[in-house]
């Protein structure tokens, strides 16, 4: 049975003992990423919401920012300049809000209000996504809780903009129940901090109307204060999702310098205390390009780090171009999501991986037939992988990343790109080669260590040969070995 969440006082509405963290940097720093996500090592959620429909419509993940957009409009703080203003580097209407005209007209009469409400979705199927999840070997998952468009997918009390109240179903519920049924951690991610800048384009059409001003807030300009309204219902729908699906992990998105720090802290000392009622680990994200929160884990979008890190870290990327479904082509392979996984996790990360159902709640074959193959790969390799540490090198090779930061262009790893692992005990490590070797394999930072007795190859049955050499170890490659997408040596005493 789930216990009460506290509802902004900073202690837990739980029993009698006093909460452990208080609501102040210096408290909440204390708070250490959970074992669990040190030993899972990777994860999936969803980008499902209303706004997949946009994304269809015009490939625009922002699609309910610039449907509004009929003139040029600086993304990060929705500031519109009319055509031939000067200083306009892109000018005129940005192409969601043509082709929302085309398609529903004017958006002052058909706007994001009244396009949400058509996500009525008749192929969802949790336990489908759920067995896919475990199958592509993720040992945390969920799904996107609310986006910048400000619909909750859940049954929510704290706003009619819900899946509830709109479609008639709850799929947060649903995937809650499916996900832990299979042994997964559940997750959720928030990305509403971001709600007070999203709608500022629709306060030249519909966004001013007072009657929906729980959707798109009151009109405001770029920079201005939160309003009462935004903070309660910014807290009302953390406080209300915690309280019912009580998640492991709240990931945080783009938005939180928004957030005031009494507000945040107060959050997260509630959300960690929570934790220790429940007495189960807990944990929070914030993006590496926003301010730091206290006793978060740092989260790369689309990105990775340079070198190992002390503490662990998460990076969230996504198998299509896009975070939404939208069919587009530029879908990664199985060979690059395995070779971005090894990258992270020899450096002391976690990759969480996205994948965008279409508006009707189906996963593309394309992006189920890539989690299948990791999975695959997982299931031969996973002691690689889960419950690791990393060893005193992240790797070798010449395939580096310069500079630790979201939004890196894919790489091309060879067989010479290396990447190290090891046992919790420290007793066995793991090589990760990136690509087939051929003939033999030169580990250079393997030297100077006579306590390797025995190299053996995950997933092949037969002996591998190997010499220590003053330049490091070398490895025979059999002619044989199984073709894979990266090849495990497992070194040990």
């Amino acid at each position: 049975m789930k216990k009460a969440f506290a509802i902004g006082a900073g202690v837990l509405a739980v029993g009698s003992a006093a909460a452990a963290f208080e609501a102040n940097f210096q408290s909440l720093d204390q708070h250490q990423a959970p074992e669990w996500f040190k030993d899972a090592k990777f994860g999936i959620y969803t980008h499902w919401t209303p706004t997949t429909m946009g994304n269809e419509i015009a490939g625009v993940g922002w699609y309910p920012f610039f449907m509004y957009a009929d003139v040029s409009i600086e993304r990060s703080s929705g500031e519109g300049k009319r055509q031939g203003e000067p200083t306009e580097v892109n000018t005129g209407p940005h192409w969601a809000y043509t082709e929302h005209v085309k398609k529903y007209g004017d958006p002052s009469a058909f706007g994001w209000k009244d396009l949400l409400k058509t996500f009525q979705p008749k192929s969802f199927d949790a336990a489908e996504w759920a067995e896919l999840f475990q199958e592509a070997g993720a040992r945390f998952a969920g799904p996107v809780a609310i986006h910048h468009d400000g619909y909750a997918m859940w049954d929510s009390q704290v706003t009619r903009w819900c899946a509830q109240q709109q479609a008639g179903f709850d799929p947060s519920n649903q995937l809650e129940r499916e996900i832990r049924r299979r042994g997964m951690k559940y997750i959720a991610s928030f990305h509403h901090s971001h709600t007070w800048r999203y709608f500022l384009p629709s306060y030249r059409h519909d966004g001013a109307d007072p009657e929906f001003v729980d959707l798109y807030f009151e009109p405001h300009q770029y920079g201005d204060p939160l309003s009462p309204r935004f903070k309660k219902w910014w807290r009302g729908l953390l406080d209300e999702y915690i309280e019912k699906y009580s998640p492991d992990m709240i990931w945080l998105d783009m938005g939180t310098r928004d957030i005031p720090d009494d507000m945040m802290y107060s959050f997260l000392a509630d959300y960690y205390n929570h934790g220790l009622s429940e007495e189960k680990e807990v944990a929070t994200t914030v993006k590496s390009y926003s301010p730091y929160l206290p006793g978060a884990i740092v989260d790369y979008e689309k990105g990775r780090v340079k070198d190992l890190q002390e503490k662990p870290w998460l990076t969230d990327d996504t198998v299509a171009p896009g975070w939404f479904h939208s069919g587009r082509p530029g879908v990664k392979t199985a060979n690059d999501v395995i070779d971005i996984l090894a990258d992270i996790v020899s450096k002391n990360g976690c990759l969480l991986l996205n994948v965008g159902p279409t508006s009707d709640g189906v996963i593309p074959e394309e992006e189920k037939q890539i989690l299948r193959t990791v999975g695959t790969w997982l299931k031969v390799n996973g002691e690689a992988i889960y419950g690791t540490r990393p060893w005193h090198t992240a790797g070798e090779g010449p395939t580096v990343i310069k500079e630790s930061k979201g939004f890196l262009k894919n790489l091309h790893y060879t067989a010479e790109d290396i990447r190290y692992t090891r046992t919790k005990d420290n007793r066995t490590v793991y090589a990760i080669v990136l690509d087939k070797p051929e003939g033999s394999l030169l580990m250079k930072v393997v030297r100077g260590t006579d306590a390797i007795k025995t190299v053996s190859l995950l997933g092949y049955d037969g002996g591998i040969k190997w010499v220590q050499e003053a330049d490091g170890l070398r490895v025979s490659i059999p002619q044989s070995i199984t073709p894979a997408h990266a090849y495990v040596f497992k070194l040990n005493p």
